[in-house]
């Protein structure tokens, strides 16, 4: 008994020495152990291609539009099942082929809209406006002749997206939250921070009554934890973004501003985020945590990052490039999270267009 406090003592150092342990800060690059493991996932079923969409509905990814290497615009969509990492594909969207456009799930639906069409002879007619839901009960049966096709799922046309300029827009960024979609930003000759909500229920767009306070941008990016909107990132007249932003819409919706992605140092705080402002970068939620990775900021990045919200902090985990053979770096991918797992695939760096996916596991260290 007399050495109790002596071996409580030690007890709680090495508890202290392995609370310490994990994610590193961007300030302490040099902590012991940085955990987030990346390992290959099933290869994407349709070409390879970057500016896609890509939704989640009951643990099931919804993958489609983009572009591939020869300027080829895509409408197709695949569905991604981890249990069997398995792609199968599904019903295309019945609508002109398109990238940079966006997309969310809400109430067991999939919202896909906007982008940019790049075909048509008037400019303005590339930015588009129109909204598609998708239900993936609901099966699509089509008759060629005597041909009689059935595949998965099925889209019908919501209202359009707001055009306030009289023309559609791409590169904006789009989330959900308790069922209501949130779009915003983007590109449609002009760079925009008007940011709109979708009631599925009502199939109405509505303005938000606090608009966006940020700066304008597109290749934003934009995810939900516990029932907030945080946006950041992205570019604007070729400058980075550094702001970044947390959107609260219960009490009629209130924006807060958060800590800047840039090298702060001043009598009241200190720290550098610089390093996670980027554009056309991917993110994606596990837990409590938000994850930012790849995108561009002069070159194509492969540096990862966790956000926790409740400390307003950002720190690094392994990267999306971590050993040879790892995921290579590039922007413009389709990301989302199923369970623990972050999805991390598709994308471009310079003119390749890639078809591989990579599974994040935030609680491992790197194999």
């Amino acid at each position: 008994m007399k050495n109790f406090p002596r071996l409580a003592g030690r007890l709680l150092a090495l508890m202290l020495v392995a609370g310490s342990l994990g994610l590193s800060s961007c300030n302490n690059p040099d902590t012991t152990t940085v955990l987030g493991n990346w390992t290959p996932s099933s290869t994407f079923a349709g070409t390879g291609r970057s500016n896609a969409v890509s939704f989640v509905i009951n643990n099931i990814a919804y993958v489609g539009t983009g572009i591939d290497t020869n300027s080829k615009r895509y409408n197709d969509f695949y569905a991604f099942n981890p249990a069997t990492g398995s792609w199968t594909q599904v019903t295309p969207l019945p609508a002109t082929a398109r990238y940079n456009a966006v997309a969310f799930s809400a109430a067991g639906k999939g919202y896909v809209g906007t982008g940019y069409d790049g075909t048509n002879t008037n400019v303005n007619a590339n930015y588009l406006s129109d909204f598609w839901q998708f239900d993936p009960t609901v099966n699509t049966t089509t008759t060629t002749g005597t041909n009689t096709v059935t595949t998965t799922g099925s889209w019908k046309r919501v209202a359009d997206f707001p055009m306030p300029n009289g023309v559609g827009r791409y590169s904006a960024v789009a989330a959900s939250v308790n069922d209501i979609g949130y779009v915003g930003c983007g590109y449609d000759g002009n760079y925009q921070k008007d940011f709109y909500q979708y009631d599925p229920k009502a199939n109405t767009w509505t303005p938000l009554t606090n608009g966006f306070p940020g700066n304008k941008r597109m290749g934003a990016l934009a995810f939900t934890i516990n029932g907030q909107m945080y946006v950041g990132t992205g570019t604007n007249n070729n400058q980075y973004n550094t702001d970044f932003w947390a959107y609260n819409p219960a009490g009629g919706g209130t924006w807060t501003q958060k800590r800047y992605l840039a090298n702060i140092s001043t009598s009241t705080d200190s720290y550098d985020y610089s390093a996670v402002a980027r554009a056309y970068a991917s993110s994606f939620v596990i837990g409590n945590l938000g994850y930012v990775t790849v995108g561009s900021n002069s070159a194509v990045k492969t540096d990862c990052y966790a956000y926790d919200p409740t400390m307003d902090t950002w720190t690094a985990t392994n990267p999306f490039f971590y050993t040879t053979g790892g995921g290579a770096g590039r922007n413009s991918a389709v990301s989302f999270s199923i369970g623990n797992y972050g999805y991390v695939g598709t994308g471009a760096s310079g003119s390749s267009r890639f078809d591989d996916f990579w599974q994040f596991d935030p609680s491992a260290a790197q194999q």
